[in-house]
């Protein structure tokens, strides 16, 4: 569906409010101060309808230098642009900057409108025109039309509506999106409503009823009423200027320039990745780490300019940068902003985000230039697997990327899918991947610690799995386990029994080593299920401290299995203790300690140490009248 608003641009008192008022029978000058002094100072709406029904919204801005970033609130939305300069003034500073303004912007649809024709000598009407094509010649109004109006005559305003109707049909359809956004541009509360926010939608449709956050603070609300142009509504499109009530917040929570948006739709940031250009007739340059007022929606933030290709960048020239702004606040792909000096105060520049949550880079750095320039040139490929490796850690879901890169959600899974094949990215889970040199840093990882490991441990068959995610430093055990399990299957790693090991380790006893571990054996075997305390034990060795770590390798390769503290027992007696319990449960509902005992022949301390550790293991479980089988089934 088609939806736009049209603005007003231009100098102080050169007859914007009076137009709109011509046009629509509507005065957008709603303060007493604006009354008073005849100036707009605040930005005023009104909506003018057309011949074949459409309704249509218009965004009325100041005039006024000292007012510029509330033209600034209002010029976001704006699709046609009617740039209005006194026929009795002709251009002025105002007229300058803000045709800067929406050429910055991106506003490509527009008129120019010679007001107050009444007032000027013909001759001079001609010299304002000169002025005029000299001042648009290479923006978006070169071809534009220039359209003379007296609002006191009623003269030139039927073909002004033709005209604004015709550059209406021309303006795309919107298509609207899964999520939309209001950036508000005004905040004010009703008896027996409450708050009210108004806003240009954009992206796509909004319902009454629905669920919503405000941004960057990510305070939830829900959308009590909409209107659209004054009238109720149960939906608004892209392209409206819509009011909606929420009144589960008071006035003073919210602010010009937030964001009314679905939840986990927009993230907070206080970067974003650019193309910064600097106009061409503008008095100052833009250095390195530059301080600058940030114009986008209708929010203004202070922050720095930290240029990525180059020093400094000179009037008329154009590069990537990335702005640190000093709060919070959400950027989409795609959108404009604009630039002022940071004193005096004046518009030196503008540009387009790229990336809404980047990294933070440094002042020329080479990779974050060459990203910026696939970010705003690359194919679909290209701007996933940059996002991928971008987000390093973050382990972000290919919905998080499409949400934070505006990219299209299944566009992306196909990219995803190429990218895997091509193995630039790898496959965790569901939605879930990272790029290859990621994966190839936990490679690395995994190996080094292992290796040390294996140094330290020589006779450990591997570090225990807990400790490898830990090692691992991914706090998420499951995406852990799915970088391992990546690993394994690559052969980069083996895993048995708990155990993780480098590819190429294994347990390799020396002479004397052998001859110690074949002594532990046999003792276990000879001692069968009377069990000698294992501390006791070792400390009786010769070299105690060598067949500890002897005893340990045999524990991990599972010859010997722990019982408690006290005990270990060797694995062939501890699977003969497991059938001796099955074939008493043949005979018995419920096994006692001591006819286990009894039928095992070994001390009570060894029959309570086999049955709990049963179990822990889940084959037993303890009840009032004696173990059980875990599993009645195994029976």
């Amino acid at each position: 569906m088609r939806y736009g608003i049209i603005g007003t641009a231009g100098h102080v008192d050169h007859g914007k409010t009076c137009l709109i008022r011509a046009l629509t029978g509507i005065d957008t000058d709603r303060l007493k101060e604006e009354k008073r002094r005849g100036i707009t100072i605040e930005l005023g709406f009104a909506w003018l309808d057309f011949p074949d029904g459409k309704r249509v919204g218009i965004v009325d801005v100041p005039g006024h230098e000292k007012f510029v970033k509330n033209m600034l609130a209002g010029a976001g939305g704006m699709d046609i642009a009617m740039l209005v300069i006194a026929a009795d003034e002709g251009v002025m500073p105002q007229t300058v900057e803000h045709l800067d303004i929406l050429s910055i912007l991106g506003v490509r649809y527009g008129v120019i409108v010679l007001t107050k024709t009444d007032l000027a000598e013909p001759e001079f009407i001609e010299l304002v025109k000169e002025d005029i094509q000299k001042l648009v010649k290479s923006t978006f109004l070169e071809h534009a039309p220039v359209i003379p109006v007296s609002v006191y005559k009623n003269e030139g305003i039927d073909r002004l509506k033709d005209t604004l109707s015709a550059l209406y049909q021309q303006i795309p359809e919107y298509a609207a999106g899964e999520t939309f956004r209001l950036p508000i541009d005004r905040v004010f509360s009703l008896k027996g409503f409450g708050t009210v926010v108004t806003g240009t939608l954009l992206g796509g449709r909004i319902k009454k009823g629905q669920e919503a956050v405000l941004y960057p603070e990510n305070i939830p609300v829900k959308i009590r009423k909409i209107q659209v142009y004054e009238q109720d509504g149960e939906e608004a499109w892209p392209g409206q200027r819509v009011a909606v009530n929420i009144p589960d917040r008071k006035k003073e929570e919210i602010i010009r320039g937030d964001v009314l948006a679905f939840k986990a739709s927009m993230y907070p940031t206080m970067l974003a990745d650019v193309r910064l250009s600097v106009l061409r007739h503008s008095p100052y340059s833009v250095k390195n780490r530059s301080r600058v007022h940030v114009y986008h929606g209708a929010k203004e933030l202070l922050g720095k300019v930290v240029l990525l290709d180059k020093d400094e960048l000179n009037p008329g020239e154009s590069g990537y940068a990335q702005l640190c702004l000093e709060e919070k606040t959400v950027f989409q792909k795609g959108e404009r902003f604009v630039i002022r000096f940071y004193s005096p105060v004046e518009t030196i520049g503008g540009g387009i985000v790229l990336d809404s949550a980047p990294k933070k880079h440094r002042h020329c750095d080479e990779k974050a230039e060459k990203s910026c320039k696939i970010k705003e040139q690359g194919t679909f490929e290209e701007m996933l697997e940059i996002s991928v490796r971008e987000h390093w850690g973050e382990f972000l879901s290919l919905e998080e990327i499409s949400k934070r890169s505006a990219l299209d959600r299944a566009k992306i899974e196909r990219a995803a899918e190429h990218l895997t094949k091509t193995e630039c990215l790898v496959h965790l889970e569901k939605a879930l991947y990272i790029h290859k040199e990621e994966m190839e840093f936990y490679k690395r990882k995994a190996e080094r610690f292992l290796e040390e490991f294996h140094k330290t441990y020589p006779l450990k068959e591997g570090m225990a799995l807990e400790e490898v995610r830990s090692r691992l430093g991914v706090k998420n055990s499951r995406i852990a386990d799915d970088i391992l399990s990546v690993l394994k299957g690559r052969k980069a790693i083996n895993e048995k029994d708990g155990f993780v090991s480098r590819k190429d380790f294994y347990v390799v006893l020396k002479e004397e080593d052998g001859k110690i571990s074949d002594e532990i054996r046999k003792y276990y075997l000879a001692a069968g299920f009377s069990l000698p305390s294992t501390e006791l034990y070792i400390k009786e060795q010769k070299k105690p401290e060598k067949s500890r770590k002897i005893f340990f390798s045999l524990l991990n390769q599972k010859i010997l299995i722990r019982l408690d503290r006290q005990y270990c027992i060797h694995r062939e007696y501890y699977e003969k203790a497991k059938r001796t319990f099955l074939e008493m449960c043949g005979k018995e509902e419920a096994i006692q300690t001591g006819k286990y005992r009894d039928y095992l022949n070994c001390s009570r301390k060894v029959a309570i140490a086999l049955l709990e550790q049963f179990d822990r293991e889940g084959f037993t479980r303890n009840t009032e009248n004696g173990r059980v089988l875990q599993n009645p089934a195994e029976k």
